[in-house]
C-alpha cells in the first residue's frame, strides 16, 4: 500500500494530515528526534513539537530522555483503533440525547387558529401586546385605518403605551396617508409586490388578516414558521423604498 493511501486512511480514522506524517514519520525511522521528524516529514520544527504534544495527548507515541534531549516513538498502531472505539463509546452515551433533540425539532407543534369578524381581531390584538417586543407588517392597505376606525386608535394607544417597536410595508401609492406614530417605521414598494392579505410577525407567531367581509384572521404559532417569515420580510424591508 502507497504511502498517500496510508495517510489518507489516517486522516478517515481521525488524525489531521500533519499528525498523520508526522506518525507515520516515527513508524518509519523508530526511536528519534524532533528535529530527524521535522527531517523526514517536511514539516517546519516548531510546528512538530506542537504536533507531538497533540498525539501524546492521544497516546500515540511516546518518548525517553537521553542527555536531556527527548527521543520519540510510535505507540503500537492498534492504539489508534482502541481511540477510535473509546470515541464510539462516548459519542454512544451522547447519541440518545442527540436523537431527542432532533426528533424534537422535527415534531414542533404548528398550532393554526382561525378568528373572525371584529371580536377576533380584538382578541389576537391583546394577546399581540402580551409579550411582544417588535412588530413587522407586510402589505399594510390602510384597511384597519379606514374600516375598523375605533380598533386603529386602540391599536395606536396601546403601540404607544407598551413602547412597542414596529416596521410596516405598505404599498407605495399610500406615502404619506398611512398612521404615524414614534414607534413605527414605514418602507414602500410596488402593490404588485403585496398580496391583499396582511401579513404581522410577532414573537413566534404569524396573524394573516384577509380584510374582505367576513373579516378573517388566521393566527399560526410555529418559531420554525416565524422564523422563515422574518427572513421572507427582511429580505422586502431591504428592497422597500424610505
Amino acid at each position: 500500500m502507497d504511502e498517500k493511501t496510508l495517510r489518507q486512511t489516517l486522516v478517515e480514522v481521525g488524525l489531521d494530515e500533519k499528525e498523520s506524517e508526522v506518525y507515520l514519520s516515527l513508524l518509519k525511522i523508530g526511536e528519534t528526534s524532533a528535529t530527524k521528524i521535522s527531517q523526514e516529514s517536511k514539516i517546519e520544527r516548531t510546528l512538530v513539537y506542537y504536533i507531538i504534544e497533540k498525539l501524546k495527548n492521544r497516546g500515540l507515541l511516546s518518548y525517553k530522555l537521553k542527555n536531556n534531549v527527548k527521543y520519540y516513538s510510535a505507540t503500537n498502531p492498534e492504539r489508534i483503533l482502541e481511540d477510535i472505539r473509546e470515541r464510539e463509546k462516548s459519542f454512544l452515551k451522547i447519541l440518545p440525547v442527540l436523537e431527542q433533540i432532533r426528533t424534537k425539532a422535527y415534531e414542533e407543534e404548528v398550532k393554526v387558529e382561525i378568528y373572525k369578524e371584529t371580536s377576533g381581531l380584538k382578541a389576537v390584538m391583546n394577546d399581540m401586546f402580551k409579550s411582544a417586543k417588535e412588530f413587522l407588517i407586510l402589505g399594510e392597505q390602510g384597511q384597519i385605518q379606514k374600516n375598523y376606525p375605533m380598533i386603529y386608535q386602540q391599536y395606536l394607544r396601546r403601540l404607544k403605551e407598551t413602547n412597542i417597536k414596529e416596521k410596516v410595508i405598505v404599498k407605495e401609492d399610500l406615502r404619506g396617508k398611512i398612521w404615524k406614530s414614534k414607534n413605527t417605521q414605514f418602507r414602500y414598494i410596488s402593490k404588485d409586490l403585496l398580496s391583499p392579505a396582511t401579513t404581522l410577525i410577532y414573537d413566534d407567531k404569524i396573524l394573516i388578516t384577509i380584510w374582505e367581509k367576513p373579516l378573517f384572521n388566521v393566527l399560526i404559532t410555529s418559531k420554525k414558521v416565524a422564523d422563515s417569515y422574518r427572513s421572507y420580510f427582511n429580505h422586502f424591508w431591504k428592497i422597500a423604498k424610505k
